[in-house]
């Protein structure tokens, strides 16, 4: 009776296990990657949410802040005592992508790059946020009173729209209630999930990564779609999700 393996016979097993590995890994690492952006991105909206609400009860609803005068401390005085920030960057151009201040973000489709020229604050968990108050148009116009721009990391190799740098609004609905969401923005009142945009609008603003001044997407909030995408699809990452994580 045969007790044991050649050494032929166990090379063969190891070879089929490695040619296996090989072709599963990189789907449970994308999916891992999938699942961790979308978890991390509903969990900073949450907390976003539930800072303005804290805030409110103290400082009166964000329409008594002075948002729509594009200030520059509005994020430090109103939303960040309520947030674990753990450090504040400077008002600043940073070049350099180690640097956790850092505040270059590439387009995805075309590798051009822009400053977010406001404060970066960090916080605790590694993730950081750049906040621009006010709107766009008068009331009644435009719902968005400011834009937070949301990196899931710090310090990454390239910040990438849609990728780990997220865009979301502030939005006052009807009913005078303030909430933080990719879904609506200038100058429509409806929600992206309604689908007044077709599907390869929304993908399309996403991939492009910067606020257009023409078409479908003028006076958008830059790759905003990228972030209703995620949204609108029950906070995962749908299968044609345009970026590349």
């Amino acid at each position: 009776m045969k007790n044991s393996f050649t050494l032929s016979e166990v090379l063969i097993t190891l070879g089929i296990i490695g040619i296996i590995a090989a072709m599963t890994l990189p789907n449970i690492i994308h999916g891992y990657r999938k699942q961790s952006v979308s978890t991390q991105l509903k969990k900073t909206v949450s907390m976003l949410n539930q800072a303005l609400m804290l805030s409110s009860l103290k400082n009166g609803t964000p329409d008594e802040w002075g948002i729509e005068n594009n200030a520059t401390d509005t994020f430090k005085n109103y939303i960040a005592p309520y947030m674990e920030v753990s450090s504040e960057c400077p008002k600043k151009i940073e070049d350099n992508q180690k640097d956790p201040c850092c505040n270059k973000v590439y387009n995805y489709k075309k590798n051009t790059a822009e400053y977010l020229n406001s404060p970066k604050y960090i916080f605790k968990n590694g993730t950081a946020i750049i906040f621009n108050s006010g709107g766009t148009g008068p009331h009644g116009i435009s719902q968005r009173r400011g834009t937070f721009y949301i990196f899931l990391e710090t310090g990454a190799n390239k910040y990438i729209w849609g990728k780990n740098v997220f865009t979301f609004n502030l939005i006052i609905e009807d009913n005078k209630k303030y909430t933080v969401t990719s879904t609506m923005d200038y100058p429509a009142k409806k929600s992206f999930c309604q689908n007044f945009l077709n599907r390869e609008g929304l993908i399309e603003i996403c991939e492009n990564g910067s606020q257009a001044t023409s078409g479908n997407a003028q006076g958008y909030s830059k790759a905003i779609t990228c972030g209703a995408l995620i949204e609108c699809n029950g906070w995962e990452i749908p299968d044609d999700y345009p970026i590349k994580l």
